[in-house]
């Protein structure tokens, strides 16, 4: 059995690959390109990003498409390191505060906050805020519920 900083290193390693392209995931490669682990732990992590120009919607702000992938992904890992297992999404809800501008840098941190009965469901919250000036632009409510998949079946997530 891995020990907790096997995990966290192993999905740290699948957060940069997805963001470097290795995956071969190319619309997450895409949202991801530049993202930056700054911690990670059992139930937490921090990254930073500079939103790039391909992300832009019209108005030249973030497009909430690409950060809610980039919400999905980075929950995703965070729940994975806590739990020790693959978890689906089952409720997804983002509130958007404040538009990112096209080449600001900003911070996202994601934190398990709950579990449901016999570690079946766990619950992350994930802030996307300006580094700049801590100013919330985003905050994610995720609920994810465990299923029995391991090596080669990997799919989506993890």
């Amino acid at each position: 059995m891995e020990d907790e900083g096997d995990e966290v290193e192993r999905t740290v390693r699948w957060l940069e690959d997805l963001s470097n392209g290795v995956l071969k995931r190319e619309f997450d490669f895409l949202t991801l390109q530049g993202l930056r682990v700054v911690r990670a732990r059992k139930d937490s992590f921090l990254c930073t990003f500079v939103v790039p120009d391909r992300l832009s919607d019209s108005d030249g702000n973030w497009h909430v498409g690409a950060m809610a992938t980039l919400i999905d992904d980075v929950g995703a890992a965070t729940v994975y390191c806590a739990a020790g297992d693959v978890k689906a999404t089952l409720d997804f809800c983002v509130s958007y505060l404040s538009p990112a501008k096209i080449q600001e840098e900003v911070e996202i941190e994601s934190k398990v906050v709950g579990a449901g009965s016999k570690g079946k469901l766990a619950l992350v919250v994930v802030e996307v805020r300006r580094k700049a000036d801590g100013k919330l632009i985003a905050l994610a409510k995720q609920w994810f519920a465990s299923v029995n998949l391991t090596g080669d079946q990997l799919g989506s997530k993890l």
